[in-house]
């Protein structure tokens, strides 16, 4: 599959995705909770959906179940990781912070992006 079709499916994938985990940040902050705590919840959730979009729909990979999720387990904690040191960075600056959830959350669409397409599902259906 050209790497056009594949950002297209990944990016409606992430739509879907961010939807369910922006309604448990935004959720959770609503009832109180810190902002730090309800990203790390919102992307808790969507952990497992993320997983399972991007293995059969997305990249559709062709390796085993068990060996793809032990490869995007760390590529999903490096995509946080970038998440949060944006997120936590832009709340030091004092940013609004549901639009630094967003621009955070651009920053772990990147880095997921590659780190799913170069490591985690490069075997997959062309």
């Amino acid at each position: 599959m050209r790497l056009s079709a594949l950002l297209a499916k990944f990016s409606i994938a992430g739509v879907v995705n961010s939807l369910v985990g922006y309604a448990v940040i935004f959720g959770c902050m609503k009832l109180g909770v810190g902002p730090i705590l309800s990203n790390v919840l919102g992307y808790g959730v969507g952990f497992v959906t993320s997983f399972l979009q991007s293995r059969h729909w997305v990249f559709r990979s062709t390796d085993h179940v068990v060996a793809d999720a032990l490869r995007f387990a760390p590529a999903f904690l490096l995509a946080f990781a970038a998440n949060f040191l944006v997120l936590a960075g832009l709340l030091e600056l004092r940013a609004n912070p549901y639009l630094a959830q967003v621009i955070a959350g651009l920053v772990f669409m990147a880095v997921g992006f590659a780190a799913n397409y170069f490591y985690v599902f490069r075997r997959r259906r062309e």
